[in-house]
């Protein structure tokens, strides 16, 4: 008898074990959703600062006469660089090529195509 009133005593009711539990899981939801903010928040500072210095190399690409342009592929998540002839503005070269950045765009676009089918 006296080893049951102690055991009784010694463990918590069960509302306060699932109280603490919620709690805890709550807790560790909240942590979860300010990480992704701050992911979130830092990813697009960063893509404000790479727009912003990319549009400062051109800007310094064109004050030196150069007809170079600098840009971002979301579909690559690469930087592609256009080669541009001075007098028609023709494009001479591109970095990645014209068809390798086609394929990626066609890509993404198959990737929503196939989710799409598969849901």
């Amino acid at each position: 008898m006296v080893l049951s009133i102690q055991q009784r005593v010694t463990t918590p009711p069960i509302a306060a074990v699932n109280a603490d539990a919620k709690t805890s899981s709550a807790s560790s939801v909240q942590e979860q959703v300010d990480v992704r903010s701050n992911v979130v928040a830092n990813s697009q500072k960063m893509h404000q600062d790479l727009q912003k210095s990319l549009e400062q190399v051109n800007q310094l690409m064109k004050d030196s006469n150069r007809n170079l342009s600098f840009s971002m592929d979301h579909a690559l998540g690469r930087l592609v660089v256009v080669v541009r002839k001075e007098d028609t503005g023709e494009v001479i070269r591109q970095i990645p090529n014209e068809a390798i950045v086609s394929v990626a765009h066609n890509i993404e676009l198959l990737k929503g195509i196939l989710l799409n089918r598969r849901t």
